[in-house]
């Protein structure tokens, strides 16, 4: 899943936010020089990743871009989940998608100090690009797709990952079907994932959540 999955699945407790954040560069067993707390969002990031890629349903989602993109389909279903997120955000929020996201973004502004300096990188362009409201649109996620390509240090090897915009368009139903069976699914996962590393957080994470 993406940031925005990442950070909905961290159910608004800032270090588990925080957490979900520093687990897209802290490796290893690097999580134990952290607090409890944030280092349960990290390993929530890690379970989430894994738990995603291994899923039967999204496998199904990456089969339709794995002809013309290979190993990189995955990062489309992760991006083109978002989109299907926030489409249907009334079923898994009980926030306006921008309260969210102004949520997010001051969480990080706020704690910036606590990041790397790639990942501050990062998170810089993630806001002033406004990678949230991209994901709400088709060109948003085309330019997406582009952009991680261009990232990407093979990029002279595989095709630009923003052209798949044309496959999503043509089996958007079929995706989003499977988006929408696979995310409770993963959903009860991370509840209980958090729940058994911190209890106490039991009760902020149904308070958090729709279901």
């Amino acid at each position: 899943m993406n940031i925005v999955a990442h950070q909905l699945l961290s159910y608004k407790i800032p270090d588990i936010q925080l957490g979900n954040v520093l687990g897209e560069i802290v490796r290893g067993k690097d999580y134990q020089n952290y607090p409890q707390s944030i280092a349960t969002g990290i390993l929530l990031h890690r379970h989430i990743d894994s738990f995603t890629d291994s899923h039967p349903i999204v496998k199904q989602t990456t089969s339709i871009f794995h002809k013309s993109y290979g190993k990189f389909a995955p990062i489309i279903t992760d991006v083109i989940y978002d989109y299907f997120l926030i489409k249907n955000w009334y079923l898994f929020s009980n926030d306006e998608f921008e309260t969210f996201k102004k949520s997010c973004y001051e969480l990080v502004i706020g704690t910036e100090i606590l990041f790397p300096k790639k990942l501050e990188k990062i998170l810089n362009t993630l806001i002033e690009d406004d990678w949230f409201d991209k994901y709400r649109t088709y060109e948003g996620i085309e330019w997406t797709l582009h952009h991680l390509t261009k990232k990407s240090k093979f990029n002279h090897h595989i095709a630009d990952m923003g052209n798949s915009i044309k496959e999503i368009y043509l089996q958007e139903k079929k995706i989003e079907n499977h988006f929408l069976e696979f995310f409770p699914q993963l959903e009860i996962f991370c509840k209980k994932f958090i729940i058994r590393l911190m209890p106490e957080y039991e009760v902020l994470i149904q308070k958090n959540s729709v279901h």
